[in-house]
């Protein structure tokens, strides 16, 4: 294959100023969240109609060039990273537009590269939300990235995962032939439903870009909370945290949670501060009902201060619904109860600041002072939390040398999903600062850690801690989101499972030139 030909080819057909072959730009575009240094792509295409980007891949198609999707750009798993030099990257953020917002039938949908604060703010002022609206990293994430990855956090505690809220995508094939999913997939029919047949929805739904690229989404729309409220609580330990999550998993009032322990509050930039200034303040007045309770409101985050979390071992943080103010208050008793069977009640400040400005900037991607970050993560039936939290502490105990010797601090974040257990171990430790970071947070917050040295034995001892507890989460039943290269998928499947997911594979990309390796597909 002649790259200079394919080059010249593909920037007359998308358009020369949509396509960058520059070494910055590919070097760049070979890196995600932890993994460094990848292969850089030939390319990369960023395109601003689903057009060019079918464009795109129907010459990448004719010269067997390998196609990576890419959405926000926070994949820890290799999901937008190159398998070989002979592959573009097509990164979406440009397809961005609200293509409808449809309130009397209950859907909205969006171009893929729109992000989840886009999203939240389309429907503004519509009294509805989708179900599941966004990850922490929602300023950066987009729809199709979370679609592709699986995502929960905003609205999981009730509505589950991206998955659970979606009607039907637009997807581009490795042929360069665009189909739609659900009914919006039928003739003269809104895409206002999933199951019109056949559920190929959930085929392209935590690919990871593995059977095709997504151009757009439709996502269900529910009435947004009128009545909330918030609680916090305190634990001697992770196991009597988790036990109190999978008892109050039962009410189904918890529209968002998440526990962490006294490493995470210490560590994570995401939740080792409650205060930024006056704006964060007045967010937090702007969601209690009236300018008294409002104020209240901003007196208990004050009071609480920044660093109340680090004197309970674990903390549990929830934002509670309720479908009248007399369920909410139903919601806020029965949850009290649960919570100070396993613990204590503390401040709600920490669910209160979160809930108040949901997308800020992804600071959370490095450290408090400034060290690299990895999370992995399983999600198991909500009956073996406790079990899943014992056999996690024995491996990490068994791996204690390996984690001083490298100074690699350990810290958890655990949530219920929809009734199941998601268990998130991360690692910080020092190392250089990348591109992706500096570019993602800018030189402002990254400046004091700039000169930092790489770091690659650590970085070495977090992916072999990575891999040991990953065969830990397995040997416990746990499964996966965000597999592309990094989670085990084809390892871990019956083989008659793996036999008619090749089929679906070969039958979509019969040249293996989308995303190859995620999932375990290989060209």
């Amino acid at each position: 294959m002649n790259s200079d030909t394919f080059l010249i080819e593909l920037k007359a057909s998308v358009g020369a100023a949509l396509v960058f072959d520059d070494s910055t730009t590919r070097d760049y575009y070979a890196n995600d969240v932890f993994w460094q240094p990848g292969i850089p792509p030939l390319a990369v295409v960023v395109p601003e109609s689903g057009k060019q980007a079918a464009d795109a891949v129907k010459v990448a198609a004719r010269h067997k060039i390998s196609l990576i999707p890419r959405g926000g750009g926070m994949s820890y798993s290799k999901g937008y990273l190159p398998e070989s030099a002979q592959s573009i990257v097509i990164d979406l953020r440009k397809l961005n537009r609200v293509l409808e917002v449809n309130v009397a039938d209950n859907y909205i949908t969006v171009e893929a590269g729109c992000t989840w604060a886009q999203v939240h703010e389309a429907l503004e002022g519509f009294g509805v939300n989708t179900g599941y609206w966004g990850p922490l990293s929602g300023i950066n994430a987009t729809v199709g990235g979370a679609l592709s990855q699986n995502s929960a956090f905003f609205g999981s505690g009730i509505h589950g995962t991206v998955a659970n809220n979606v009607l039907g995508v637009t997807v581009l094939l490795a042929n360069g032939e665009t189909v739609t999913t659900g009914s919006g997939g039928r003739v003269n029919t809104k895409p206002f439903t999933r199951y019109a047949g056949p559920d190929i929805t959930g085929l392209f739904l935590g690919d990871t870009g593995a059977f095709g690229l997504k151009l757009a989404a439709t996502l269900k729309l529910v009435p947004a909370a009128k009545d909330q409220d918030f609680l916090g609580f305190g634990f001697k330990d992770m196991t009597s945290m988790v036990l109190a999550q999978a008892e109050m998993s039962h009410l189904s009032a918890i529209a968002t949670s998440f526990g962490i322990d006294r490493s995470k509050a210490l560590n994570s930039a995401s939740v080792n501060k409650l205060g930024d200034g006056v704006k964060i303040l007045g967010n937090v007045a702007k969601v209690a009902k009236g300018w008294v309770q409002g104020m209240k409101d901003v007196v208990s985050v004050v009071v609480a201060g920044e660093n109340y979390l680090a004197n309970h071992e674990c903390s549990l943080h929830l934002v509670v619904e309720g479908r009248s103010p007399q369920d909410l208050t139903n919601n806020m008793d029965a949850l009290r109860v649960i919570g100070l069977k396993h613990g204590i009640e503390i401040s709600n400040a920490a669910a209160r600041v979160m809930r108040s400005k949901p997308f800020n900037p992804v600071r959370g991607m490095l450290g408090a002072d400034g060290q690299r970050w990895v999370p992995i993560h399983a999600v198991f039936p909500m009956s073996e939390a406790a079990r899943v939290v014992a056999a996690s502490d024995a491996y990490f105990e068994s791996q204690r040398a390996l984690i001083e010797q490298h100074g690699i601090i350990l810290s958890h974040l655990t949530m219920t999903v929809a009734g199941e257990f998601f268990f998130e171990p991360a690692f910080y430790w020092s190392d250089e600062i990348t591109p992706l970071h500096r570019k993602s947070l800018g030189d402002d917050v990254v400046a004091p850690w700039l000169s930092r040295p790489a770091n690659v034995a650590a970085r070495e001892a977090v992916v072999a801690l990575r891999k040991g507890v990953q065969a830990v989460y397995v040997g416990l039943g746990g499964v996966n989101w965000q597999i592309a290269r990094d989670y085990p998928f084809k390892e871990v499947q019956q083989p008659q499972t793996w036999a008619l997911l090749t089929a679906l594979k070969e039958a979509v990309d019969p040249d293996g030139l989308m995303n190859p390796g995620s999932l375990g597909f290989r060209r």
